[in-house]
């Protein structure tokens, strides 16, 4: 058996898994930023909840309630449910 002793070695040239998002984007795009990555947010963005986010928030409401009772509860207080065909006060 020929074994090379010692710690493996990684091979060379990127990681396989490597996706174009980490790679720079050319010069004179997306002002010099890397490419996949999401512009700053302006101080309005700061405070908009998107519908995804109020899904997820849910979802995992729901997930660590005791009952439905305790979960509407926890709804209501974390404003993620309104009146009928009113937005939840979240996305107000």
């Amino acid at each position: 058996m020929n074994v090379t002793p010692g710690p493996r070695r990684r091979p060379a040239g990127p990681h396989p898994e490597a996706t174009a998002a980490a790679v720079p984007a050319p010069r004179g795009t997306e002002s010099g930023a890397l490419a996949g990555v999401p512009a700053q947010r302006t101080a309005a963005d700061v405070y908009r909840v998107s519908e995804e986010q109020v899904h997820r928030a849910r979802m995992a409401v729901a997930r660590n309630s005791l009952d439905s009772e305790d979960c509407r509860d926890l709804l209501d207080m974390l404003g993620l449910i309104g009146e009928a065909g009113e937005p939840p006060p979240v996305r107000r």
